[in-house]
């Protein structure tokens, strides 16, 4: 059976940017042409590198005449001229990963023969908080070369600034049910990449296999049998060391999360930067705060802009591998509003 990761488009080239511990830390994928009128930074989420969001790259540059830059959150790549084990082992700050977003677009716009081509961001799972966090700090420098024009979201959307809680629509609260996936699972992985950093990697694999496996029995495993095998697909399948340790921002969640919420908030002016919300609806749990579902809802239906929140059937988190065409449909439509 033909999957996903079988055959992966190579790009057209890899350029590297800074990180926070190395100057060539970061490597960014180019797919398309440099003269594209549009240019797009991907940025998937945990546990991943480049190879989720590849297929997806390519098919955008030739379907869309968009130059493609694709990253990874600092630390989450395994290349030969920086191994996985030589990243940062404490894993990297809030600040430096949404510094490595800005370092990213920097050398895509370098690539660029356009001056001012639009700029779309794209984020999956966790990129999208270091994504919403160069884009909000950026959209309030007024840094026009290096913040978004729109920005495209997937699977995973946090909620409104404070300032709007308001203004939005009819919503249905977070489940007790949601409440607890969500907990139980973000303190697993903090506490299995904790134990890794600070006691044993022996005693951090037990935590996170015995962990995940009480939690699928239960029933509360943040995803289902089609993540599953999404995941399983990978080839070569993620070293599980390397697995936990890509688990760092989850313990960022409880050590630093002031500094997580200060940005990590959809951008305030949706006429200025709109956002599209994709999602699957095969998962245990949302991962979106429905508020910010129909505050971006309503500006399609109420005919204030093009931002939106769609739900794609027949897929669950990782839905751009799932269903790549109705994906692609609906981020081409976006893009030529």
């Amino acid at each position: 059976m033909t999957t996903w990761a079988d055959s992966l488009p190579p790009p057209r080239k890899t350029v590297n940017y800074y990180t926070a511990d190395d100057p060539k830390g970061g490597a960014l994928f180019i797919y398309g042409d440099a003269d594209a009128a549009e240019i797009a930074i991907f940025c998937p989420g945990y546990a991943d590198d480049h190879d989720v969001f590849m297929n997806f790259c390519h098919n955008l540059a030739e379907k869309n005449k968009t130059l493609v830059g694709l990253m990874c959150i600092p630390g989450f790549d395994d290349r030969p001229d920086k191994p996985w084990t030589t990243h940062k082992k404490g894993g990297y700050t809030f600040d430096e990963m949404a510094a490595a977003v800005r370092d990213a677009v920097k050398a895509l716009r370098i690539e660029s023969t356009v001056e001012n081509a639009k700029l779309t961001g794209f984020f999956h799972d966790w990129g999208v908080m270091p994504g919403l966090m160069w884009a909000n700090i950026t959209l309030e420098q007024e840094d026009t070369q290096l913040s978004p024009d729109q920005l495209v979201l997937f699977d995973v959307l946090p909620p409104v600034h404070p300032s709007l809680k308001d203004d939005l629509p009819d919503h249905k609260p977070t489940t007790l049910r949601e409440k607890i996936t969500t907990s139980i699972y973000r303190v697993l992985l903090a506490l299995a990449f904790a134990i890794q950093l600070y006691v044993s990697k022996y005693i951090a694999l037990i935590v996170f296999g015995f962990g995940f496996t009480i939690l699928g029995i239960l029933g509360l495993a943040p995803v289902l049998q089609i993540d599953i095998d999404t995941i399983q697909a990978r080839k070569p399948p993620l070293d599980p060391h390397r697995m936990i340790y890509m688990a760092y921002p989850y313990l960022l969640m409880f050590t630093s999360r002031k500094v997580l919420l200060a940005n990590s908030f959809l951008c305030k002016d949706l006429k200025k930067t709109p956002i599209l919300y994709l999602y699957g609806t095969v998962k245990n749990m949302m991962f979106h705060d429905d508020g910010a579902v129909k505050y971006l809802e309503r500006e399609t239906k109420e005919n204030r802009g093009k931002s939106n929140a769609i739900a794609i059937d027949n897929a669950g988190h990782y839905l751009y591998l799932q269903q790549p065409d109705k994906c692609l449909e609906e981020v081409m439509k976006f893009m030529a509003k």
